[in-house]
């Protein structure tokens, strides 16, 4: 590099499926205007390394810092399993093709949820996702930010601090300013991490922290704050407008002062300009060929663009427009121009709108240009409920590539609605939703819990009704994308509602002086449900929310949707074998009573005691089948005489003569218990499981399961051993029933269908059943009485 460059940096913890666009839209700015810029990605880089091999094998020297023990336990049983998956699974997320393939897509997600257990282990106090991480530090106190920045054993971030701020930009000598969004206060321990670090290695660098959290964050000082130890400046609000002009006068060693939105610390005194609203009709395209758009976890790029900012309405709950400034949009053209150009530049033809609001004009207008240009894309957005929102409208957005749109429903309640200021009518809800659903389009619902005023009754009724609508889109509509979600009423304190707390029945609670950064306020209600309340009716809406992730029992000749949680709106439709929950792994059969095991699975040696008595205990993984199993018994030698490989009567014959038990089961039934949950495997030369089933000729049982909910002519099963849940057709409830009654191969060939087709039909049934550890074929060897009374617990 041969001049002086400004690098811009996301840092974690952000969207995990795809680029952030501040960094994009002000690295496009900055190039348009003659400056040199770099864009990194912290969020996806660190993410990425961090759920790799070879990240997990230097948390793995890093050591177990999680006091938790049964977090400790979890992560050492599945760490050589993940570590041997980890980057096949997002392999798999990141494949387009691999959409099709819904029990290759649930195997992803559990590695990754494994390689995310492990993560968390290796620093106390955190719990990491790929939505948001939970740190042993506060994002709410100064004084926790500030001890982060220098502890790598309890911050993630500066344990990863090469992969944070990398060497290749720090040692650089052109290095001139850095400039970090800051858009959420999952950000802000990272942030503040990643500008000690740089102000640390390079004090001639000039560093400015933007975003909408550093807006909200930066209003409340009235006096330069401790960050400015590590920050120059800040930027409120947009920083088109600002930020070219901070690195003009910077690099030509000028005062900063009133540059619109720019907030610096002078001479002990805290030096404030207002900021004022972009123009957006000549803003520039968003930049990202700098970002690794390959390493998120989605098949894209999938890239964020806009055609307007800040929201018209002034919702009592929401800040958005304290941060955002007022609402404008941008010609229809601009917008798609710049679509035509991320479709060029990138080959992406999959875009999400990030539009605070995207409105029926907007929508339409944008709808209707990209048909006229006759781009193939597909997109999605959020909007909200409105009396426009017409069948024709519906129709138009689907034309033009929408599959998805999340509305704010919040309340099916007028009265609570009202109470929201929300603006909108509970008879505009059920019609949008019909002349959306009926285009093809799939809803997403957003739903408020126990907004201050909603009584208990009102907040079921929102419940069931968005329950009843997803649930029709399903089954009506044969959508199975539609979903919704709730979340308890937060008290954002740049809301309205905090503004004017009285003219809402409550009272505001202040934070203790430790969480001095906190934005959120605590309350009390003078009506209606209290924060508590709301946070039990969210938690009883999870246990009663439609089942999300379905998997449809078919014969061959039927197709079957499966649901692909956060990238539904790519096609319209996805057709795939019966899919979700366990990848098959070959089972085993005990052929003969000389047949040899040996430990199919990863054991740890539980650190607290497995039953009143205070005995041992130890944990067994089964990677493949993702099975968790606790068995007590004695220790020091338990282990290893599973890794003897001994014959299987040898070790029946040791298991009960050492009084071990797995829920009440002793001797053999226990061996064939854990041979039948992948525990041990057979190693002599006997048939697969399944082989020998076709052989028997229908001769299955049942694993234990629960009726979840019946619905229509389908049947919902729940699986207590596995966790997995799964509907079936009239076809599998006939074979499940059959397998209840421990029907003969005569018994099947009565109740069945007559004809090659169908047998083949019902044995795919049977195998895809057995697959996901509701059947497992019947053997002298098992003791059936024994597995109705065992006990299996999932970890987590």
């Amino acid at each position: 590099m041969n001049q002086r460059f400004t690098l811009l940096i996301n840092p974690p913890l952000w969207n995990a499926y795809a680029p952030h666009l501040a960094v994009p839209l002000l690295a496009g700015t900055l190039r348009d205007q003659g400056f040199a810029v770099h864009s990194y990605d912290a969020s996806v880089e660190v993410l990425d390394w961090l759920l790799s091999a070879d990240g997990l094998r230097a948390l793995a020297e890093h050591g177990t810092r999680a006091r938790d023990r049964h977090v400790a336990a979890r992560a050492h049983l599945v760490h050589d399993h993940t570590v041997r998956d980890v980057d096949r699974a997002k392999a798999v997320l990141r494949n387009l093709d691999a959409l099709s393939d819904a029990q290759e897509q649930a195997w992803a997600r559990r590695v990754l949820r494994n390689a995310m257990w492990s993560v968390s282990a290796a620093f106390d106090g955190l719990r990491f996702d790929l939505v948001a991480n939970d740190l042993y530090y506060s994002a709410n106190s100064t004084q926790a930010v500030l001890e982060s920045v220098n502890d790598p054993e309890r911050n993630v971030y500066r344990w990863a601090l090469d992969r944070l701020v990398p060497a290749r930009y720090l040692d650089d000598p052109q290095l001139a300013i850095v400039g970090i969004s800051m858009s959420a206060d999952t950000q802000l321990i990272a942030t503040m991490t990643a500008a000690a670090e740089i102000r640390r290695r390079r004090p001639d660098v000039r560093i400015v922290v933007g975003g909408n959290y550093a807006t909200r964050m930066v209003e409340e000082w009235s006096a330069p704050h401790p960050f400015f130890e590590w920050v120059d400046a800040f930027v409120m609000s947009e920083g088109e407008e600002a930020l070219p002009e901070l690195v003009r006068r910077w690099n030509c060693g000028e005062n900063i002062s009133g540059i619109p939105g720019v907030v610096a610390a002078v001479d002990g005194s805290l030096v404030r300009t207002p900021a004022r609203p972009v123009k957006l009709d000549g803003v520039s395209a968003p930049y990202f060929a700098d970002l690794p758009l390959e390493r998120y976890f989605a098949p894209g790029p999938i890239l964020p663009v806009y055609a307007s900012r800040s929201c018209a309405w002034k919702c009592a709950f929401c800040s958005i427009p304290f941060a955002s400034g007022s609402f404008r949009s941008r010609p229809a053209a601009q917008t798609v121009d710049h679509l035509e150009h991320l479709m060029a530049e990138y080959g992406t033809r999959t875009f999400m709108f990030v539009d605070e609001i995207l409105t029926l004009h907007v929508m339409r207008e944008v709808a209707q240009e990209i048909v006229d240009r006759g781009l193939d894309l597909f997109w999605y957005g959020e909007t909200r409920f409105a009396g426009g929102f017409s069948r024709k409208l519906a129709e138009l957005l689907y034309q033009s590539g929408c599959r998805r749109i999340n509305f704010g429903l919040e309340s099916y309640n007028q009265r609570v609605l009202d109470l929201m200021v929300k603006g909108t009518k509970v008879e505009h809800v059920e019609r949008t939703l019909q002349n959306v659903m009926a285009s093809g389009i799939a809803p997403h619902l957003f739903v408020i819990h126990g907004f201050p005023g909603e009584k208990q009754e009102e907040a079921e009724r929102t419940i069931a009704y968005a329950e009843e609508k997803i649930r029709e889109a399903q089954t009506r509509y044969d959508n199975p994308y539609a979903t919704w979600g709730g979340s308890p009423f937060i008290l954002d304190l740049h809301s309205p509602i905090a503004r004017d707390p009285q003219d809402f029945g409550i009272e505001l609670i202040d934070p203790a002086p430790e969480h001095d950064l906190s934005l959120v306020r605590e309350y009390t209600v003078s009506d209606g449900l209290t924060p508590k309340g709301a946070a039990e009716v969210a938690r009883s809406a999870q246990g009663s929310t439609v089942i999300k992730r379905n998997v449809w029992f078919r014969t061959s000749t039927e197709s079957a949707l499966a649901e692909v949680e956060e990238f539904t709106f790519l096609r319209a439709s996805l057709h795939a074998p019966i899919a979700e929950p366990l990848r098959s792994a070959p089972f085993c059969v005990i052929g003969t009573e000389h047949a040899r095991v040996e430990l199919a699975c990863s054991a740890y040696k539980l650190p607290w005691n497995a039953d009143e008595e205070g005995g041992s205990a130890v944990a067994l993984y089964q990677g493949d089948r993702d099975r968790f199993v606790q068995l007590s018994w004695p220790i020091e030698t338990g282990l290893e005489v599973l890794a003897q490989g001994m014959e299987i009567d040898r070790l029946a014959v040791w298991f009960a003569g050492n009084d071990v038990s797995w829920g009440g089961v002793t001797g053999r039934p226990l061996v064939d218990l854990l041979i039948r949950h992948g525990m041990l495997k057979d190693i002599g030369d006997q048939p697969l499981l399944r082989e020998a089933a076709e052989l028997a000729g229908w001769s299955w049982c049942r694993e234990p399961a629960v009726l979840e909910a019946p619905h229509d002519s389908d049947l919902v099963l729940h699986s207590p051993v596995t966790g997995n849940t799964v509907r079936i057709n009239p076809l599998g409830q006939l074979i499940w029933h059959l397998c209840a009654e421990e029907a003969s191969p005569s018994d099947f060939a009565e109740y069945l269908p007559t004809g090659p087709e169908w047998h083949q039909a019902a044995l795919d049934v049977v195998h895809e059943l057995a697959a996901l550890g509701f059947l497992y074929p019947a053997s002298p060897a098992v003791d059936v009485g024994a597995a109705r009374v065992a006990t299996v617990s999932a970890a987590g």
